[in-house]
């Protein structure tokens, strides 16, 4: 099965906290994390209230949507989730999908906030996917929106797996995800 992940305000979800951490945890530089972190935290805001600016306020997370730099920080904050689902495959918890016997499995592919999830259909590997996810939720304030994400299912995947399946994940069920990075996801065979 695939699942087309949503994560609900991915941007402005985004604890410092974490991003500051994953930066050291991926090697980057004390001083550069330092210097990444003073850019992404000294945001201000004000809004139009009856066409008249509000005080200024700053935030405590999130990233800048527009910001050049947001996406990658994005992507690297998402390199938890792939170590969590890494660690998962390592211990024989998650299996990914082959193109061919002699390819190796996918499991995941992210892209800033788009993600698509790859895994057997099972109540097993459904219920562990759920699990990372609430892991990574709890610690990078990122949200799955339910309403928004999808899972579609291989053709050799009975109607009653699927309806259990439906029921622990909640996502709703489609033939196949539309698109994926504004690029269709079926094409043909």
């Amino acid at each position: 099965m695939a699942l087309k992940l949503d994560m609900s305000k991915a941007y402005d979800r985004i604890e410092w906290s974490f991003l500051e951490q994953m930066l050291l945890a991926l090697g980057f530089h004390r001083d550069w994390v330092r210097f990444v972190m003073s850019c992404v935290t000294s945001v201000s805001y004000s809004i139009l209230v009856n066409g008249q600016p509000t005080n200024y306020f700053t935030p405590s997370r999130g990233l800048r949507q527009g910001d050049a730099l947001s996406p990658y920080l994005f992507l690297m904050c998402t390199e938890g989730l792939a170590a969590l689902i890494d660690d998962a495959v390592s211990h024989n918890l998650i299996h990914g999908v082959k193109v061919s016997r002699a390819a190796p499995s996918i499991t995941h592919l992210f892209f800033a906030d788009d993600s698509l999830m790859f895994m057997r259909a099972n109540l097993q590997e459904a219920q562990r996917i759920l699990n990372l996810l609430d892991i990574y939720t709890a610690a990078s304030g990122q949200v799955v929106n339910v309403d928004k994400s999808e899972v579609s299912y291989s053709r050799n995947v009975g109607e009653n797996m699927r309806n259990m399946l439906q029921q622990r994940l909640g996502f709703k069920a489609v033939e196949t995800h539309d698109r994926y990075l504004g690029l269709p996801t079926f094409i043909g065979r």
